[in-house]
């Protein structure tokens, strides 16, 4: 997962592009004004703010995130249900489906074809097929007879090393992906080294306990909700940054204000889109 903060290459593209949206909108509600032809008064035009707002948010991260999808997609969905009588029948049940299908490829999102590629390919996979007769693997021998005191000490059995290792190397609580649809998730997180993870509340809502964790530089939780929310506790000399897409919604600190965080390493960006819902951040 990038943990790097992306910014645009261009500070002023995104002033521009929310200029031309602005633009946009006020002609299209001017112009309805007039009583045109191509343009009758009775369509309902307001979800035209979430597909600009979109395309908007989307031109801010370079079209990288799919927060922007998300918004064009839902405001696409309300003008067509608002304007052609029972296509909500056919839409809303569509949307549904488009949207239980985002969710399952999205898990795999993290899968690197190019990764893959490069370590199964050359000589060593060449012959994948081909039938060998199979080599055991020769033990190593461990004396574990009492030595005398001042002898050297018997070797540790290799086995067992390994098996710490693979116990050892990573843990559960490293990286979060949480779904509630019409429910909650309670997670306290344990993990030294907390990597990020993916939120998705769908009328439900989460609590992240991060008292007990560590992190180690910048780390990123992309949240995506809709009618739901989120709360975060976090270490009071941890930095919280919010970059999330808020529509309808709010990001409200209640952080207790210290000056521990105060140029602190310790980085928790916050990104993805909020619809109608809300983030709540505290420490204790």
């Amino acid at each position: 997962m990038n943990n790097d903060i992306e910014h645009p290459k261009d500070p002023n593209k995104g002033k521009s592009v929310a200029g031309i949206i602005l633009l946009a909108v006020g002609s299209i509600l001017l112009l309805q004004q007039f009583n045109l032809f191509f343009i009758p008064h009775n369509i309902v035009l307001w979800p035209f703010w979430l597909v600009f707002w979109g395309l908007y948010i989307g031109s801010k991260h370079q079209y990288k995130k799919a927060s922007w999808l998300l918004l064009v997609g839902l405001g696409v969905l309300l003008l067509l249900s608002k304007n052609i009588n029972n296509s909500d029948r056919i839409l809303w049940p569509l949307a549904v489906i488009g949207f239980g299908m985002w969710l399952i490829l999205r898990r795999n999102k993290h899968f690197d074809p190019q990764q893959w590629k490069n370590d199964f390919k050359g000589e060593k996979w060449a012959n994948w097929d081909k039938k060998e007769p199979f080599q055991f693997e020769k033990a190593e021998t461990v004396d574990y007879t009492v030595k005398e005191e001042g002898s050297e000490i018997p070797p540790v059995d290799p086995y067992a090393q390994k098996q710490q290792q693979y116990n050892t190397k990573y843990s559960g609580d490293d990286y979060i992906d949480t779904v509630s649809i019409f429910g909650g998730v309670n997670k306290t997180i344990l993990s030294k080294q907390f990597r990020g993870g993916d939120i998705v509340n769908i009328f439900g809502g989460a609590e992240l306990d991060f008292t007990q964790a560590d992190i180690n530089g910048r780390i990123i939780i992309d949240i995506t909700q809709i009618f739901g929310g989120t709360k975060i506790i976090v270490p009071s000399n941890w930095q919280v940054v919010s970059d999330l897409a808020a529509v309808f919604a709010s990001v409200d600190d209640k952080r207790i204000r210290s000056t521990a965080s105060v140029g602190s390493e310790k980085v928790l960006v916050l990104k993805g889109v909020s619809i109608f819902a809300g983030v709540d951040i505290r420490s204790y």
